[in-house]
């Protein structure tokens, strides 16, 4: 049983889930890595400087993104080539990250990362289960997230290919992972997510960042008040009190005329935003300002979410068909060994250990998006765990099951293919 439900320490520097794609490609190459050497790396990385063409989108990101006075210069150039109107179109150095943010096309183009926060978007990372903590290591809900991530969306940030025809922005995400980053999402902040979208999906007119934010302390005391009951450990004391201490670091913003763009607010508000945007279920009029608008896509996902009895059951028993709905996917509900079958014996697979077992969750859960994206069918994750259990009893030989000290299925195991099996 999970105690809550929430990231850790969310930070504004977490908002793009693209930089994931660099930053776990990168910890995977090292059994163990610390969050100083992945976040520096990171940033160093996405930081590069490269010689690219002045287009109008460049510029109308440098004028309304890069406004700190370190950009002055480089925004005193942009007005000049503006007015100069040359025939040739000029090139100018800027950071690499800059560039794949200037794309027009982009939900949102805010979210650059800084040297300062080298230690911070790690976080997200662990937060997301996609590394583990204290080692850092890529964890196997990692190794998933990376096998939906072509090789040249992990190599975006190579400096030597950015002029390249064949590029690919790695701030756009596709569909299977939307669906997955979506699941991480939810399963790390559910019980905070559903609280503060019960509250925003009763907003008729658009809000900001700062209008979300001034919600969090009583969500965060409401939350600390129902957690009580089923503290455990000094940690779980430890979050309850953070949490508390953030509420009143956030009361205190909101009495400040003007608080400047990093304080607890934004910072515990712009991950539950932001990434929404990226994956189409919150909508941004404009890419560079923190306002939003409720539309049909963010009701059909989190009105769902906010009656479930538990973060968990939806998950389970909801999660496919209310993903596909609110994105929109037409997907057919079909739960058939010849529909399952096929999906579940190709994330195996993938995500088979060298002695042959995979963790069932995130075995199921990649087969449900292998079927939503590839064949354009769903089930939900209860669906396909209760398929392999009949399948176990009917040949088991074919299926083997570990279970963890409470009983419960965590691992399974192929003895043959699934598909070769005859059901």
């Amino acid at each position: 049983m999970v105690f809550l439900r929430m990231l850790n320490n969310p930070r504004r520097s977490m908002q793009r889930l693209g930089f994931l794609k660099c930053l776990i490609w990168q910890a995977s190459f090292a059994t163990a890595n610390s969050p100083r050497k992945l976040g520096n790396r990171l940033v160093n990385t996405v930081s590069h400087h490269v010689s690219v063409s002045l287009t109008p989108d460049l510029q109308n990101y440098i004028r309304y993104a890069l406004t700190e006075s370190k950009y002055r210069n480089l925004r005193s150039t942009t007005l000049k080539e503006i007015n100069e109107e040359r025939q040739n179109k000029p090139r100018t150095e800027i950071e690499i990250q800059d560039h794949h943010l200037s794309n027009p096309n982009l939900p949102s183009r805010r979210g650059k990362l800084v040297g300062d926060d080298w230690n911070i978007y790690p976080q997200l990372a662990v937060d997301l289960n996609l590394l583990r903590k204290g080692s850092y290591s890529i964890s196997t809900k990692g190794h998933l997230f990376l096998s939906l991530v072509p090789d040249e969306e992990r190599r975006a940030f190579d400096v030597s290919v950015v002029d390249s025809s064949d590029i690919i922005n790695p701030f756009f995400l596709s569909i299977a992972q939307k669906l997955l980053l979506l699941f991480l999402l939810i399963d790390a902040d559910g019980d905070l997510l559903r609280a503060l979208y019960k509250i925003l999906l009763t907003l008729a007119d658009s809000f900001t960042a700062a209008d979300a934010g001034n919600y969090l302390p009583d969500i965060y005391r409401m939350i600390a008040k129902e957690s009580r009951d089923r503290v455990r450990s000094g940690d779980d004391s430890v979050r309850i009190q953070r949490l508390l201490d953030t509420a009143g670091k956030i009361e205190a913003v909101k009495r400040h005329p003007n608080p400047g763009g990093k304080n607890a607010r934004e910072h515990g508000i712009t991950v539950r935003l932001e990434p929404f945007v990226d994956i189409g279920l919150l909508s941004k009029p404009d890419p560079f300002a923190y306002s939003y608008q409720i539309t049909n896509a963010t009701k059909n996902l989190f009105e769902p979410l906010v009656d479930s009895d538990s973060v968990e059951s939806f998950l389970n028993h909801r999660f496919f068909d209310v993903a596909n709905k609110s994105m929109n996917l037409n997907g057919e509900h079909k739960i058939t060994a010849y529909t399952c079958l096929p999906v579940l014996q190709k994330a195996y697979n993938i995500l088979k250990s060298p002695v042959g077992y995979s963790p069932i969750l995130e075995l199921c859960l990649l087969a449900g998006i292998y079927s939503l994206v590839e064949v354009g069918n769903y089930f939900e994750i209860s669906e396909s765990i209760e398929m392999l259990k009949s399948l176990q009893k009917d040949k088991p030989r074919l299926v083997t099951f570990n279970v963890d000290r409470w009983g419960m299925l965590n691992f399974v195991k192929f003895s043959d293919d699934l598909t070769k099996s005859g059901v």
